[in-house]
């Protein structure tokens, strides 16, 4: 476990082996933050969920409620708060102030009686004043209504037509010599996770892919472009270009990214931050959002729409240089042990 970890006060990682109901809380406690683990540390805790009951029901507790809290849609304020708005806006126009029982006000410097029966030049020009504030507090709805019609459509066009900023790939931008890590977790038919890790080679197009359930799928698949390699980890089998696996990474293609966008087929939408990052936006065909950042590299994919819209595809990216990666990820020799067969079906 990481120092981190001990720093927050978390409990070590319960073993396989153990059993109990303080492994149960320990193992819900790290379920709060799977994306945050390491991968060897969510092979551990994914493992106890797979065998335990309760604590999968508390991880699919724990999707509900974050698909259901990315569902919501946007609230606006309560009508309380637009009270709260209009009365600091009034006392900053020197609206009254006090108890509607003291019937006094603070104007400019003297305070003036609205009953004073002596002062009636004072109490009308007060008058005249009052209903000066209350016409602008009137038309206060009408010009925040008028605002947000016109901040609306201007965000609805800008989804529905690219930006009118120009923007281009610079022409000799190239990803060769790097490789592009990905990490996503997702559920299985049997809502069961399961995590699928990809090394993209972004110069040649190679792919190792491997998804993992752990006690129950380990399946790594190599691709050059052309053939793939399946392997069962588990049961040392291979099988060559299974049909029930889909090997594909398309949406960090070079090339294919800018054809599409010399085409049409791929908009840009603007400038945008990610995890305190800038980026770029590209709305790609496959109804993804792509994110480069300033040497226009991969930063990671958003969902366009959906009750994830907006959210991140990957909950890990890394762009590698090309010799931080060793090259047998790319070896399509099949180990020597391993029979043919056929591999399990994607879950």
């Amino acid at each position: 476990m990481s120092e981190a970890m001990h720093e927050a006060g978390m409990p070590p990682l319960p073993s396989a082996s153990e059993r109990g109901p303080q492994v149960c809380e320990a193992v819900q406690l790290y379920l709060a933050i799977l994306d945050d683990l390491s991968f060897e540390q969510a092979q551990i805790v994914l493992a106890h969920v797979y065998d335990c009951p309760s604590c999968l029901q508390t991880y699919r507790l724990f999707s509900q409620a974050s698909h259901l809290l990315r569902s919501l849609e946007q609230t606006r304020p309560s009508a309380r708060v637009d009270r709260a708005v209009y009365q600091a806006i009034a006392a900053r126009w020197g609206a009254p102030g006090g108890s509607a029982q003291q019937g006094h006000l603070k104007g400019g410097r003297e305070q003036v009686s609205l009953l004073d029966p002596q002062r009636p030049s004072a109490a009308l020009r007060l008058s005249d004043r009052c209903s000066s504030v209350r016409r602008r507090l009137w038309l206060l709805p009408a010009v925040a209504a008028l605002l947000l019609l016109i901040l609306g459509a201007s965000t609805w066009l800008g989804g529905l037509w690219p930006s009118s900023q120009a923007f281009a790939l610079p022409a000799d931008l190239s990803w060769n010599g790097y490789v592009l890590y990905h990490r996503q977790t997702t559920m299985s038919d049997e809502g069961l996770p399961y995590r699928v890790e990809t090394y993209h080679n972004l110069g040649t197009g190679e792919l190792h892919v491997e998804a993992t359930m752990p006690g129950r799928l380990d399946v790594v698949l190599i691709s050059d472009g052309k053939t793939v390699l399946g392997l069962d980890m588990m049961h040392h089998v291979l099988q060559w270009n299974p049909a029930q696996w889909s090997v594909q990474d398309r949406a960090f293609d070079l090339a294919e990214l800018r054809r599409d966008l010399q085409q049409g087929s791929a908009h840009y939408l603007g400038r945008g931050s990610f995890q305190g990052q800038a980026v770029y936006r590209i709305g790609l065909p496959s109804g993804y959002i792509l994110l480069l950042d300033q040497r226009y590299h991969p930063v990671n994919l958003l969902y366009a729409s959906g009750a994830r819209q907006g959210q991140p595809v990957y909950e890990s990216v890394r762009l590698f240089s090309e010799d931080q990666v060793s090259g047998r990820l790319w070896e399509m020799q099949p180990p020597a042990d391993f029979l043919p067969g056929r591999l399990p079906a994607e879950p």
